[in-house]
């Protein structure tokens, strides 16, 4: 796995009130438990600025246990629940002092004027004392961040330590820094190597995996609308590890295919870019599903999409059987933190046996729609033993008539292998 500094940047732009008091929205918007990216979607914050506004939030949600066990040496009481806009300002300034590159006089004037926007102008005196303390004994407090769960929930740190007794420093590595961007090229609009000088042109420097030519990896974010063909759909953003389920299910156009769980739709489409012409897809949620349709168009995809709970069949099949299908099932997402670090606030221990049984009842419920001889591709997002290897096993117990197939890919991948997300893929075979 590869170990990489965080990266830094200077918040000193034009309109920096404006980018500060949308990243306070946003953690407040995440502390009620709205995901990151959907709160910075709807972010006023545009152009260059929204670089910075990513890497201020998300960085900061990224250390936010570390930041909140800071605050916490830092104030004598905690904030009222009235007041919790001025710890999410206190986080974010902390964050910026020990990560950006603007001078340490201008990133505290900048964070304390920022309470008369918050209309609590009696707490200007405290912000600054305490900004200013960091400051002074930044050193000292530094030693006493030493943390042996590495800024992840207690829960989840035993369950990684357990499952990945020699790994886990690394996994744990992996989860606290900036994921890199990946895309997909698009190859029925521009061939991976077209698209490699395309970006070369752009001066965007680029690497691949050995099993795929349209996966690029670009080693930090810039605005997607920015990528050569993005508008015409030449390129996806997708993991490396999300792609694979395509190569895996392989599907020709002759088959049935579904796509049980599809939003936001990146998946789908690249079943489409690989072969599926008889392509089904799935999404309980009509907003989600509008994704896919977005995700679809821009990229010349065609599937046909039905807004429906995959495990509930008498609400959408029709009897006829599939000849594949992915099912990437709802998961806790532990193998994305980097991505989304927002999961580690919102995911409670409890959320993994809610998963798992939801997990059980849709591959049950799915396997009834697959004909002999066809096969199904179970994913998730997640490294946790119980939602992959163990369910399947209990899946195999529950099933005579299903076998595990292999593929190079199958398996569990973890996060930062490879620069990829953390990933679990296997492929069962019906018996004919």
């Amino acid at each position: 796995m590869s170990k990489k500094t965080t990266s830094k940047r200077n918040t000193g732009m034009a309109d920096g009130t404006l980018l500060r008091r949308t990243a306070i929205q946003v953690l407040a918007a995440v502390d009620e438990g709205e995901k990151v990216d959907q709160a910075l979607a709807g972010s006023p914050v545009s152009g260059p600025e929204r670089a910075t506004l990513q890497w201020l939030v998300l960085g900061t949600l990224r250390e936010y246990l570390l930041l909140q066990k800071l605050s916490g040496l830092l104030l004598r009481k905690s904030w009222r629940e009235e007041d919790r806009d001025l710890g999410f300002l206190l986080h974010l300034a902390l964050f910026e002092l020990r990560h950006g590159q603007r001078p340490a006089f201008a990133v505290v004037n900048d964070w304390v004027e920022m309470v008369e926007t918050l209309q609590k102008s009696w707490a200007k005196g405290l912000m600054n004392a305490v900004l200013r303390r960091f400051l002074r004994e930044r050193e000292a407090l530094e030693v006493q961040l030493a943390d042996p769960d590495l800024g992840h929930p207690a829960w989840l740190a035993a369950r990684l330590r357990t499952a990945y007794p020699e790994e886990w420093p690394e996994i744990a590595a992996a989860n606290n820094q900036p994921a890199p961007l990946w895309l997909r090229v698009n190859t029925l609009r521009v061939s991976p190597q077209d698209y490699r000088e395309a970006l070369q042109a752009q001066g965007l420097s680029c690497r691949g995996v050995e099993w795929s030519e349209a996966a690029l990896c670009l080693p930090e974010s810039i605005p997607v609308a920015t990528l050569p063909g993005w508008d015409a759909g030449w390129v996806a953003v997708q993991d490396a590890a999300a792609q694979m389920a395509a190569h895996i299910l392989a599907p020709q156009s002759e088959e049935r295919v579904l796509d049980a769980c599809a939003a936001p739709g990146g998946k789908t489409a690249h079943l489409w870019a690989v072969g599926a012409r008889r392509l089904d897809a799935l999404d309980r949620s009509a907003e989600r599903l509008q994704k896919v349709r977005e995700a679809l168009y821009r990229q010349g995809a065609i599937a046909h999409l039905q807004v429906a709970d995959a495990g509930e069949l008498q609400s959408w099949w029709n009897g006829e059987f599939y000849d594949a299908i992915l099912l990437d099932a709802p998961c806790t997402g532990i193998g994305v933190i980097r991505r989304h670090p927002d999961i580690r606030l919102r995911r409670q221990e409890e959320d993994v046996l809610q998963a798992v049984a939801q997990q059980r009842q849709l591959l049950d419920a799915l396997w009834a729609c697959l004909r002999p001889g066809g096969r199904l591709l179970y994913a998730t997002c997640s490294i946790l033993p119980e939602e992959n290897l163990l369910q399947i096993r209990a899946f195999l117990e529950r099933h005579g008539d299903a076998r595990q197939q292999y593929h190079p890919l199958t398996g569990q991948h973890l996060p930062g292998q490879q620069d990829m997300d953390g990933f679990y893929y296997a492929l069962l075979v019906k018996a004919e």
